[in-house]
């Protein structure tokens, strides 16, 4: 029998995905802005996350320069969600969690990003593995709606030159990574370059998409 997850009690429609996602991504970019993204050429994953996070967080809280809109969201990072069949310790934890705090719904909007560091040793396998956007793929992140995000943390080349690793590596293995129809990688327009966006079979909807963002640490 397949997982079930509590079900917001408004269906979030696509003007306010579309809304959700494109403030998500642009409390990335101010939160990687402020930060001395060469500084984090060597850190670990959970260091990284926890520094952009706190970034994220001084922009909502106090910056006198952020849109108007930051008010409404709340970020947080190594999130233990609940409504999954997961007890204590055995909860996944999701790296970065936007919310958006939203009157009409009990369940407010989250837009997840799980996210993974992309090194020199140019290994992707982690970034598309079990552990990577499988997480998503295999229902072990409950979704409000059926949108989510990776994030690449660059840590040497540029994301372009990543951009079309993933790229190519995501169009050999479209199969395994339950691509559907249509869905394959493609450029994302948005506040960040070299982002692109996939459409994977998912156990809750009948389509996910994952919209792909690289942030250059180094």
């Amino acid at each position: 029998m397949p997982r079930t997850y509590p079900t917001p009690d408004v269906e979030l429609r696509i003007e306010h995905r579309q809304a959700l996602r494109g403030h998500a991504v642009q409390l990335l970019r101010l939160g990687q802005s402020s930060l001395v993204a060469g500084s984090f050429a060597k850190s670990e994953e959970e260091d990284i996350t926890g520094k952009l996070k706190e970034a994220i967080e001084r922009i909502i809280e106090t910056s006198v320069n952020a849109p108007a809109w930051v008010d409404r969201y709340t970020v947080y990072d190594e999130e233990k969600p609940s409504g999954t069949p997961r007890l204590g310790k055995r909860r996944p934890r999701i790296d970065i969690t936007i919310k958006r705090r939203w009157k009409l719904r009990e369940t407010h909007p989250r837009f997840r990003f799980e996210a993974k560091r992309l090194k020199a040793d140019k290994r992707i396998s982690p970034y598309f593995g079990k552990e990577g956007i499988g997480c998503f793929l295999r229902g072990v992140y409950p979704l409000t709606h059926p949108e989510a995000g990776m994030i690449g943390y660059v840590q040497a080349g540029t994301p372009g030159e990543w951009q079309e690793r993933l790229g190519h590596y995501a169009k050999r293995k479209a199969g395994r990574l339950r691509i559907v129809s249509g869905g394959d990688w493609k450029d994302y327009e948005c506040e960040l370059p070299s982002s692109s966006i996939t459409e994977h079979r998912h156990p809750e909807f009948p389509r996910v998409t994952i919209i792909h963002l690289l942030l250059s640490f180094c």
